[in-house]
C-alpha cells in the first residue's frame, strides 16, 4: 500500500543557479486528515529570497512573495519506491506560457524531500527540493480577547457532534473545537493562549458595541496588528452585545490607521456577541437540549465569522443556497433550521475547501486582497473587472410571489451619498413572510451596480452581520392600508471596493432578494445619474472626499475615532462649503447621529471608557440643515425615508439633551409632513404613537439597539 503523501512541503530552488527562491507546496491527492476531503489538487506559492550583507553585521534576509499556481488535474502514479505526480499548472496572475510540473516523493525515509520540477516552454527547468512540513496545507494563529462582562467559560466553542438528534445518521461522533473544525478543512489553527486580554466594558454609560467602536478596538488592541501585512493572523473578540441586539456575530475589516476599508490590511477580525439570545443557555458542560443547541450555535458562529476572514462568501452569494457548509445559514436552508442540521456534516463545501487550501495566496491570507475580490478558487481575484459576478443576471419566470423594486431619486449631485429604497410587495392573495432587514449586511439581499464604463460590480458592505432574520408578514396583495409591502433604505456609496459612485455618468442598479431556501427574486433595473462637479470648489473637495477615511466615516454614520478624524473633517468641510446642496445635506444627515452619540474606546489599561459624550449641539445643527434641504425638494417622494430617518435622529438627540417637549413636537411635525406628502396613514399613526411614548430619559440611559424605523408602506 502506498504511503499517503498529502500535506505541505517547503523547500528551496536547486537549479538553475543564481536565483534564490522558496516553494511552499501543497499536495492534496490522498487522505491523511480524519474527516478531511481529498480534492485532487496540487498548488504552490513561490517566494524570492534576498540577502543583504553589511560589513561587520550578520546577513539580513528578505522574503518576497511572487506568485501562486494550481494543478487541477494531477496524474498520480504510486509504487513501492515513490509517488510521482504530473500535470499542467495554471498561474493565478499574469500571462505564462504552458507550464507543467513533475513531483516525485520517495516512500522512504519518512522525511525524504519532494523533488519538484517546473517546466515552461522556452525556459530551462526549475527544480526544488521540498522536505515535508506537516499534514496541513496552511497554518495560522487566532488571537481571542474577551470583554469583562462576558468573561466566563466557555470562551471558546466545544461541541460533540452526536450531542443532538438533529444530525446525519452516519455522522462520525467526535468533539469539535474551532481548531479541529479548521483542522478537518486542512488548516492548522493555533490559538495564541498567551495573548488573551480582558477588556473592561463595565462603564455605566456603555451597553453595546457599534461598528466604529469594534473598528477602534481591533486597531488599538490586536497584538499582531502592527508590522507588515498580509500575514496568517486573525483577531477575535468575545463581546457582550452589538448595537443591533439581533446580531450574534460580525466580521469586520476596517483598517483606518493604514488607510481605511478597501485598503490593506483587511479581513483581520471578527466578533461574537455572548449576550445574544442564541447563547442564553451556553454553559461549560452542556447537558440539556437547550444547552447543547447553544453550544452548537457557538461553534458555528465562531467558525462562520472566522471563515469570512479567509475570503469566503455566504453560500447563497455564490449561487449555492443548498450548500451544507459552515458558510450557510441554518434558517435559510429550506426555510427550516432543523433540516440544515439533519444534513450538515460540520464542514466547508468542496469549492470552499479548494479556496482555503489551494486558492491564490493574496485572496486567502488575512490582510491580502479585499474581501470577496475573488471569493474562492472558482473566481480569480479581480474577476469583478473581467466578467459579471455570479447572480448579476439572475432572472425569474412564472408567477413570482413577491415584487422587488429598487427606486431612488433619478439624479445625484457630485459628492452626494447614494442610497436606494428597496421595496418588497406581496403579489399573492394570501399573506406571505419576507425578511424585515432587506440589507446586504445581513445576507438576504445582493445589489449589483453597472458603472458608466460598463463594468458590473457587486456591492459589498464593509461589515457582515450574523443575526436571526426579522420576519415581516405582508398582507394579501392590494391591501388598502398598504400592509402588503415593506421597504428599507440601503446606503450604497461606499463598501469593500471603495466608492461605487465616484464617476459622473449613468449607473444601473439591480437587487436580488434571497428568500426562504433557494428562492431568488430579482428586482427591476433602476437607472440613476451622477452629475459633474458644479463648481471648482466641489471638484477640489473630491480629492479628499474619495478617500478611505471619508468613505469609512460615511459608512459608519460618523465616528469620533482618531483613525477617521481626517475623513470626518472632510465631510464637515463638504457640509460647510456646499451649503444648500443635496451633497451637503446628505453628508450632514449621514453623520449627524454619530456626531451626537457617545463613543467608547479602550484606554491604555484595556478599559472601555467614554471618549466624549457627543456634541449634541453640532449634531442638531447638522440634522436641521439636512431637514431643511430635504423638505425643500420639488419632488419629495424619494425623500420620505431620509426625512423620517433624520427627524427621528433629531428627536432622539433632543430627548437626550432633556428637551422632551421639543422631541415630541419634532415627531408630531414629522407625522404631519409625511401625511401631507402621501405617506399612508398606518405609517403616520405609528409615528404619532411613538411621539406619545416619549418621556424624559432616566439618569443613566443604556444605549439603544439601533434598527431602522418601520417602513412598510410608502
Amino acid at each position: 500500500m502506498a504511503v499517503p503523501v498529502s500535506g505541505s512541503y517547503r523547500g528551496f530552488l536547486t537549479a538553475p543557479a543564481g536565483a534564490s527562491q522558496r516553494l511552499d507546496l501543497r499536495i492534496d491527492v490522498d487522505k491523511r486528515i480524519d474527516e478531511g476531503s481529498v480534492l485532487q489538487r496540487v498548488s504552490g506559492d513561490v517566494f524570492s529570497i534576498d540577502k543583504v550583507v553589511a560589513p561587520g553585521q550578520p546577513p539580513k534576509e528578505t522574503e518576497v512573495y511572487l506568485e501562486s499556481w494550481i494543478m487541477e488535474h494531477p496524474k498520480v502514479v504510486a509504487n513501492g519506491n515513490a509517488t510521482t505526480i504530473t500535470g499542467e499548472i495554471r498561474f493565478w496572475n499574469a500571462v505564462h506560457p504552458k507550464t507543467t510540473a513533475t513531483i516525485r516523493i520517495p516512500s522512504t525515509p519518512a522525511d525524504a524531500p519532494a523533488a519538484v520540477t517546473i517546466e515552461k516552454q522556452s525556459s530551462p527547468p526549475a527544480t526544488y527540493s521540498c522536505p515535508p512540513a506537516g499534514k496541513f496545507f496552511r497554518a495560522l494563529h487566532l488571537e481571542v480577547d474577551v470583554c469583562k462582562s462576558v468573561n466566563k467559560e466557555p470562551i471558546l466553542p466545544t461541541y460533540g457532534t452526536h450531542s443532538l438528534k438533529e444530525r446525519p445518521p452516519d455522522l462520525t461522533n467526535r468533539t469539535l473545537t474551532i481548531e479541529r473544525a479548521y483542522g478537518e478543512a486542512g488548516i492548522e489553527m493555533v490559538i495564541r493562549g498567551d495573548k488573551r486580554d480582558i477588556i473592561d466594558d463595565s462603564a455605566a454609560s456603555f451597553s453595546s458595541w457599534s461598528d466604529a467602536e469594534l473598528h477602534n478596538a481591533m486597531e488599538a488592541h490586536f497584538s499582531q496588528y502592527q508590522g507588515a501585512w498580509p500575514k496568517w493572523e486573525i483577531w477575535g473578540l468575545l463581546a457582550g452585545e452589538y448595537d443591533n441586539s439581533n446580531v450574534g456575530g460580525v466580521m469586520f475589516d476596517y483598517a483606518a490607521s493604514l488607510g481605511g476599508p478597501g485598503k490593506a490590511p483587511e479581513r483581520q477580525g471578527f466578533a461574537v456577541f455572548r449576550k445574544h439570545f442564541w447563547f442564553d443557555s451556553l454553559v461549560p458542560n452542556p447537558k440539556t437540549d437547550a444547552e447543547l443547541t447553544a453550544a452548537r450555535k457557538f461553534l458555528w458562529c465562531y467558525t462562520h465569522e472566522s471563515g469570512h476572514a479567509f475570503n469566503l462568501l455566504h453560500s447563497w452569494d455564490k449561487n449555492r443556497p443548498k450548500s451544507l457548509s459552515w458558510m450557510n445559514y441554518d434558517w435559510k436552508y429550506a426555510s427550516k433550521p432543523e433540516e440544515y442540521w439533519k444534513a450538515f456534516r460540520f464542514r466547508f463545501d468542496d469549492e470552499e475547501l479548494t479556496h482555503i487550501r489551494h486558492g491564490n495566496r493574496p485572496s486567502v491570507i488575512m490582510g491580502g486582497d479585499p474581501w470577496s475580490s475573488g471569493g474562492h478558487a472558482e473566481a480569480p481575484p479581480g474577476s469583478e473587472h473581467l466578467r459579471m459576478p455570479p447572480g448579476a443576471m439572475t432572472s425569474a419566470t412564472g408567477d413570482v410571489p413577491i415584487d422587488i423594486e429598487v427606486s431612488s431619486q433619478p439624479y445625484f449631485e457630485f459628492l452626494e451619498p447614494v442610497s436606494i429604497e428597496l421595496r418588497a410587495r406581496n403579489l399573492l392573495s394570501i399573506p406571505i413572510n419576507v425578511s424585515g432587514t432587506l440589507h446586504p449586511e445581513f445576507g438576504n439581499v445582493t445589489v449589483y451596480v453597472r458603472r458608466p464604463d460598463g463594468r458590473i460590480v457587486e456591492y459589498m458592505p464593509i461589515s457582515c452581520k450574523l443575526a436571526e432574520d426579522n420576519i415581516v408578514e405582508l398582507s394579501p396583495a392590494g391591501a388598502k392600508d398598504s400592509s402588503d409591502r415593506h421597504s428599507r433604505s440601503i446606503f450604497l456609496s461606499y463598501g469593500r471596493y471603495g466608492f461605487y459612485f465616484d464617476e459622473p455618468g449613468q449607473y444601473f442598479v439591480r437587487a436580488v432578494y434571497h428568500g426562504p431556501g433557494d428562492t431568488l427574486i430579482p428586482s427591476n433595473v433602476h437607472r440613476l445619474r451622477v452629475g459633474h462637479p458644479k463648481s471648482v470648489e466641489a471638484d477640489r473637495l473630491a480629492q479628499d472626499y474619495f478617500s478611505y477615511e471619508t468613505g469609512a466615516a460615511l459608512y459608519l454614520g460618523g465616528s469620533p475615532s482618531q483613525y477617521l478624524e481626517d475623513g470626518m473633517n472632510t465631510l464637515l468641510e463638504v457640509v460647510d462649503r456646499l451649503k444648500g446642496s443635496l451633497a451637503a445635506a446628505k453628508c450632514a444627515a449621514r453623520i449627524a447621529y454619530g456626531v451626537g452619540r457617545t463613543f467608547h474606546e479602550l484606554d491604555e489599561k484595556n478599559i472601555v471608557r467614554r471618549k466624549r459624550g457627543g456634541d449634541t449641539k453640532e449634531a442638531l445643527q447638522l440634522a436641521e440643515l439636512a431637514l431643511k434641504v430635504f423638505q425643500a425638494q420639488k419632488k419629495p417622494r424619494h425623500f420620505n425615508i431620509p426625512v423620517e430617518r433624520i427627524a427621528r435622529a433629531k428627536a432622539e438627540l433632543l430627548l437626550r439633551s432633556g428637551n422632551v417637549t421639543q422631541a415630541r413636537s419634532e415627531m408630531t411635525k414629522l407625522a404631519g409632513y409625511l401625511h401631507k406628502h402621501g405617506v399612508k396613514p398606518s405609517v403616520t399613526k405609528k409615528i404619532e404613537a411613538d411621539a406619545a411614548k416619549i418621556k424624559a430619559p432616566k439618569a443613566k440611559t443604556a444605549r439603544r439597539s439601533r434598527s431602522a424605523p418601520s417602513r412598510k408602506k410608502r
